[in-house]
């Protein structure tokens, strides 16, 4: 909610800007404003989702809604660069001079200084409670004041020197970063969406497994992300003598110490005897 708020009072003072000055750079910098609010409220509506109980239909959750809406989020950042550059062709055959340049370049320095202290808080939260729609979007308002710094300097330097080329390029520029960051973020979504395996996770989760005693060996670990869980399956191969008690405290014991290595795990663990491994490995993989 901060996030909405901000990023609206953010938007208007970006296009102020933008009106007093007619810089097509400050108004590539005021459209990823836009994105930055549909994102905020698409983030919010996710985590709100994604707190929800698992349900009937819903047996592992709705941590899901984060990844889709990352996955928006990488679109509507490609489609606000789309637009930067529909609004800039014109200006790099006419260039024009600025108008109020200087009260232009003070209020974006303003909102970015506001969007550098949403970003930061954002992370620091993010951090806190391991949410991939907080993360992206905290990304997403870090890159925004990067871009944004970089089409005040281009600016202060073509105002200075009389090249007005520079504002156009420089919002063509704001638009390049901004397809970057979009084709990141689908990417990373697309790979969690796909069930793709945890690839850290799953290096902590071995040395864990090696720390453990009680089990021959293990194999068949799987590992799939969904929002701020890791669900986690594995194979142990234990002494076909033990009894089912031992087995369970065994497998227990293996589970807490999954849950403090790596946090939001949610693990699985099937029991087999040697003779079963035995068997599985004359089948092959």
């Amino acid at each position: 909610m901060l996030a909405i708020a901000g990023g609206i009072f953010i938007l208007i003072l970006k296009l102020i800007a933008y009106l007093v000055s007619d810089s097509v750079a400050l108004l590539s910098d005021a459209l990823e404003s836009i994105i930055n609010i549909v994102a905020s409220i698409m983030m919010l509506t996710a985590l709100i989702i994604s707190a929800q109980k698992e349900d009937e239909n819903h047996r592992y959750g709705h941590k899901k809604a984060e990844n889709i809406s990352a996955l928006v989020e990488g679109v509507l950042i490609i489609i606000a660069a789309v637009f930067i550059v529909i609004a800039t062709i014109g200006r790099l055959s006419n260039p024009t001079g600025f108008n109020d340049i200087d009260l232009g370049l003070i209020l974006s320095l303003c909102a970015t200084s506001l969007n550098g202290v949403l970003a930061v808080i954002m992370m620091r939260e993010a951090k806190r409670s391991r949410s991939m729609a907080l993360e992206g979007d905290a990304k997403h308002l870090i890159s925004d004041v990067i871009s944004s710094v970089g089409v005040v300097i281009g600016l202060f330097i073509a105002n200075i020197t009389g090249l007005y080329i520079l504002d156009p390029l420089i919002a063509l520029l704001v638009a390049a970063l901004l397809v970057k960051m979009g084709v990141d973020v689908l990417r990373r979504t697309s790979h969690d969406l796909m069930d793709s395996n945890c690839e850290e996770e799953e290096k902590t989760i071995e040395e864990v497994l090696e720390k453990t005693r009680g089990y021959l060996e293990y194999h068949g670990l799987k590992t799939r992300r969904s929002g701020d869980k890791v669900f986690m399956e594995v194979h142990l191969c234990v002494d076909g003598g033990i009894s089912v008690k031992e087995a369970h405290e065994l497998t227990e014991r293996i589970e807490k110490a999954l849950e403090l290595a790596v946090p939001g795990i949610m693990p699985t663990i099937h029991i087999e005897d040697q003779d079963q491994c035995q068997s599985r490995k004359g089948k092959g993989p």
